[in-house]
C-alpha cells in the first residue's frame, strides 16, 4: 500500500487525507479503546487501499468522501459505534471496486460485513417494476426494521453528497435534490435528527434557487449584530433570576431559524423577510438529573413568564405529552423588549441532546430510564411495527409504499380524543376518516360521517388539536375513490385502496366476460393483432383497463363496434392506425430530445410556457410536461426518475399557451378593472378564467391568459406591478398534495 500512497497522490493531498483521518479517530476518542482504534485504522487502510487512485467529480481524492461520511457519522448524528464507523468508511468498497462482501466478512468480521452488504443493497437496486428510488426507500426501511444503524450511515452518506454536489451536471442534481427531500429528509425527521433534516433542507434549497439562498443568507448576516445585541439585552435579567432561584447549572443559548424554514414561512405567509418576527428562538438548557428535569423546566417556565408576557395560546407543552418522534421540551412565545414576540425553549440535557441526535442520543440514556420504555421507545417502535406490516404485503409495490408512509415520517401531529378519553396521534391535516381508520379498519371502511365535540361534520373535517371524535358508521357504507383525494395517514389510504382494488378485480373480471363475448359476436379471436389497435384507438393503456371500463359500464360496446366498422372500411388501403392518427392528430410544442415524436400535454399544476425549463413525465397517455420548478415533477422525480425526461423546446411554434397568475392586493373598487386594462388593452393579451376570492380589505386571485413565451408573460406581469394596490403578482403554483 505504501507504493500506491507514494505515486497516487500529491503531497497536499496525502496531507489531507492523514488530517482527516486523524479528525476522525479524536472525533471516537471517547469510545474507542486500543483495539477499536486498531480495527477503524485497518478499515481506514482497506479503503484507501482499494479506491486506490479513484477521484470523485470534485477532482479530490475518493478515499475522503467516505473519512467525511464516518465523520459525520460520529460528530453530528453522534453514534458512537466503531463497527458503524469502519462500515462508513468501508460502505463504497464493495459497490465500487472488486472487493467481495465475504472477504469483508473475514478482514472485520460479521457485523461490519452485515452493516456493508445491506448498504450495498440499498445502492444496486435492480428491480425491472419499480423505479429506482422507491425501492431505495423499500430498502432503507427494511434495514431500518433489522438494524437502524445502517440508515444512519444512509443518511451521512446522503448529506455528505450534498455538500459537494457542485461537481454533478444539472440532471444528475434534480434527482438527487428530488430524493433527498421526498425520502432522506422525511427520515432523518422521524428519526429525530432534526439538525441533519435542516441542513439537507438549506442545500436543497441552495441548489433549486440559488439567488434566493444568497440573498436571504446577505439578510441573515446584515441583521446579525442587531439580533445579538437583542438577545443580550432580552436573556440578561432572565439568567440573574435563574442563578438566584433555579439552582441547578443552565445554558442560555440562541437559535437562528434555517435559511429554508424562512423561505417557506416567506411564502407560506406571503410576507417579505422583514416580516418574519421568529427568526431566533432563546433556548434554555437545564443539566438536570432525570428525576427533577420535568419540575425544573416549568419553574424555569415560572420564572420567563414573571418577566414577559406570555403568549398562551402559543404555549407547547411537549414534556406532559411528547411528541411521537420523541420530541421533549417546553416553548413558550413572550413579548420581549421594544414589542417583540421571542419564543424560549426550555429543555433539561437529556431533552437537548435527544433533540439534536434524536434515536441515537436516547440510546445513551436508556439504561438509566429504570428498565421502562419512554415516549420515544413506544413512537419508534409502534411506526417501525408500521413498517413491518406494510413490508410483509405482497402486493404493496415500492412506489406505493414511499406513498403510504410518506405522510407519517413528513408531517407534524394533531393530538384527538375517541368518546372515551384515549389520546390518537395522527399527522397535522388528518381528517375524521383517518380517524376512524385509526381505531379500526372496519369502522373506517363503514363510516359515514362523524361527531366532533359533539357537532355533527363530514368525513373530510380536518382535525384540530384536543378534539373529541366520534364516527357514525352505516353497513351500507363502503369506501369511494374520491376518499382517496382527503385522507392524509398512510394507514387510511392503504385500506381504502385495498378495498377498491379488490372492486377492480370483481370490475375487470365482469369486463373480461363481456368483451370476450363481443368478440365471439363478432368472430374475433383474443389473440388476434386488432386489439392492440383497438386500445389505442379507445386511448387505453392495457387490455386490463378495457375490461375495467366495460365492468363499470364506463364504455359503451359501441364504441367497439365502430372501431370494427372503421376496421373493414380499411382493408387494402391505408393502415387503420395511420388512418387514425390522421384523423385525431398529435400535439406539438416541447420536445424531448431525442424524441421528437412524443405526443405529449402540458401540466395545468404548473402552466409550461415556452423557454420556461422543463420535464416531461411519461404516463401511459404520453409525455406531461411540467415546469422544472413545479413541485410535482419533483416528487416525481423522487418516485420514478427513469420516466422523467429532460426536455427542450423545439423553435417556438407561433400559437399561444395558456399561463396563469397568482394575484393578491387591496380589494378597492375598481381594482379587477385595472387589471384587466392592463392585461386585455395594454397587453392585448386574451383572458380565459379569473377566480377572486375577496375577505374583508384583502383579495386573492388567480387569472389565466394566453401567451406566446416566458418573456412576453414577465413583460406584462412588470405591467401589472403598475397597478395601484396590486401587492404580489407570481406565476401561479398549484400546491403538491401530501
Amino acid at each position: 500500500m505504501q507504493q500506491t500512497w507514494e505515486v497516487t497522490f500529491s503531497e497536499s493531498e496525502k496531507k489531507a487525507i492523514l488530517n482527516a483521518y486523524r479528525r476522525l479517530l479524536r472525533a471516537c476518542a471517547d469510545f474507542l479503546d486500543k483495539k477499536g482504534r486498531a480495527e477503524v485504522r485497518k478499515a481506514f487502510r482497506f479503503a484507501l487501499e482499494q479506491h486506490g487512485a479513484t477521484r470523485r467529480r470534485t477532482g479530490e481524492p475518493y478515499i475522503l468522501h467516505p473519512i467525511a461520511v464516518a465523520l459525520i457519522l460520529v460528530r453530528e448524528i453522534g453514534l458512537r459505534d466503531k463497527y458503524a464507523v469502519m462500515a462508513a468508511l468501508l460502505h463504497d468498497v464493495v459497490e465500487d471496486t472488486d472487493t467481495e462482501i465475504e472477504t469483508l466478512r473475514w478482514e472485520f468480521g460479521d457485523t461490519v460485513g452485515h452493516l456493508v452488504e445491506a448498504l450495498t443493497k440499498i445502492t444496486r437496486v435492480q428491480s425491472p417494476l419499480d423505479s429506482v428510488q422507491a425501492e431505495t426507500f423499500r430498502k432503507i426501511l427494511l434495514t431500518m426494521a433489522d438494524d437502524i444503524r445502517v440508515a444512519l450511515i444512509k443518511l451521512a452518506d446522503r448529506l455528505h453528497n450534498l455538500r459537494t454536489l457542485t461537481g454533478m451536471k444539472p440532471e444528475k442534481q434534480a434527482k438527487i435534490l428530488a430524493e433527498t427531500e421526498f425520502i432522506y429528509v422525511p427520515i432523518a425527521h422521524r428519526l429525530g435528527l432534526y439538525p441533519i433534516k435542516s441542513e439537507m433542507e438549506d442545500l436543497i434549497l441552495r441548489y433549486r434557487e440559488p439567488e434566493v439562498y444568497a440573498e436571504l443568507e446577505r439578510k441573515l448576516q446584515e441583521t446579525a449584530r442587531e439580533r445579538e445585541r437583542y438577545i443580550q439585552r432580552f436573556i440578561q435579567p432572565i439568567e440573574e433570576k435563574l442563578k438566584k432561584e433555579i439552582g441547578v447549572p443552565y445554558k442560555i443559548e440562541s437559535r437562528v431559524k434555517s435559511i429554508s424554514s424562512i423561505y417557506h414561512k416567506m411564502r407560506r405567509q406571503g410576507v417579505p423577510f422583514e416580516e418574519v418576527y421568529d427568526i431566533f428562538a432563546v433556548r434554555i438548557i437545564l443539566d438536570s438529573p432525570i428525576e427533577t428535569e420535568k419540575a425544573d423546566c416549568w419553574r424555569t417556565y415560572s420564572i420567563v413568564t414573571s418577566l414577559y408576557r406570555p403568549n398562551l395560546s402559543r404555549l407547547r407543552d411537549w414534556i406532559s405529552q411528547p411528541r411521537p418522534t420523541g420530541y421533549e421540551a417546553l416553548h413558550i412565545t413572550v413579548m420581549g423588549p421594544e414589542g417583540k414576540w421571542v419564543e424560549v425553549q426550555i429543555r433539561s440535557r437529556r431533552m437537548h441532546e435527544a433533540a439534536e441526535y434524536g434515536l441515537v442520543a436516547h440510546w445513551r440514556y436508556k439504561s438509566t430510564q429504570n428498565g421502562h420504555p419512554s415516549a420515544y421507545d413506544e413512537a419508534l417502535e409502534r411506526w417501525l411495527n408500521r413498517i413491518r406490516s406494510l413490508l410483509e404485503n405482497p402486493d404493496l409495490s415500492s412506489i406505493d409504499l414511499l406513498h403510504e408512509l410518506h405522510p407519517d415520517i413528513a408531517h407534524d401531529e394533531v393530538y384527538v380524543f375517541t368518546p372515551k378519553g384515549e389520546l390518537k396521534v395522527l399527522p397535522a391535516g388528518a381528517t375524521a376518516l383517518d380517524f376512524a381508520y385509526e381505531i379500526h379498519s372496519e369502522i373506517g371502511r363503514h363510516a359515514i360521517a362523524a361527531k366532533v365535540n359533539g357537532r355533527p361534520v363530514l368525513l373530510n373535517y380536518v382535525l384540530q388539536n384536543a378534539d373529541q371524535v366520534e364516527i357514525i358508521t352505516s353497513e351500507r357504507a363502503e369506501p369511494t375513490e374520491e376518499q382517496l383525494s382527503f385522507v392524509k395517514t398512510g394507514r387510511a389510504r392503504l385500506k381504502i385502496r385495498e378495498y377498491l382494488k379488490q372492486q377492480r378485480k370483481q370490475a375487470m373480471e365482469k369486463g373480461r366476460q363481456i368483451f370476450e363475448w363481443r368478440l365471439r359476436h363478432l368472430g374475433i379471436r383474443p389473440e388476434d393483432p386488432v386489439i392492440r389497435e383497438l386500445l389505442w384507438y379507445l386511448r387505453l393503456p392495457s387490455l386490463e383497463e378495457l375490461w375495467y371500463r366495460l365492468g363499470t359500464h364506463t364504455l359503451d360496446l359501441g364504441q367497439i363496434q365502430d372501431f370494427i366498422r372503421l376496421k373493414r372500411l380499411s382493408q387494402g388501403t391505408t393502415p387503420l392506425i395511420d388512418q387514425l392518427s390522421q384523423q385525431l392528430g398529435l400535439l406539438s410544442g416541447a420536445l424531448e430530445v431525442g424524441y421528437p415524436e412524443e405526443k405529449h400535454t402540458y401540466a395545468p399544476c404548473c402552466y409550461p410556457i415556452p423557454f420556461d425549463s422543463i420535464m416531461g413525465y411519461m404516463t401511459a397517455e404520453g409525455l406531461v410536461i411540467h415546469r422544472t420548478t413545479c413541485r410535482e415533477i419533483q416528487r416525481l422525480l423522487s418516485l420514478d426518475s427513469a420516466k422523467v425526461k429532460p426536455l427542450r423546446w423545439a423553435p417556438t411554434p407561433q400559437k399561444p399557451f395558456l399561463a396563469a397568475l397568482l394575484l393578491e392586493g387591496e380589494d378597492r373598487q375598481g381594482m379587477l378593472l385595472d387589471i384587466v386594462k392592463v392585461i386585455s388593452l395594454k397587453k392585448n393579451k386574451n383572458i380565459r378564467s379569473i377566480r377572486i376570492e375577496g375577505q374583508a380589505s384583502y383579495f386573492k386571485g388567480i387569472i389565466e391568459l394566453y401567451v406566446y413565451n416566458e418573456p412576453e408573460l414577465l413583460s406584462l406581469i412588470k405591467a401589472l406591478g403598475e397597478v395601484r394596490g396590486l401587492l404580489k403578482i407570481e406565476r401561479y403554483q398549484a400546491q403538491l398534495n401530501a
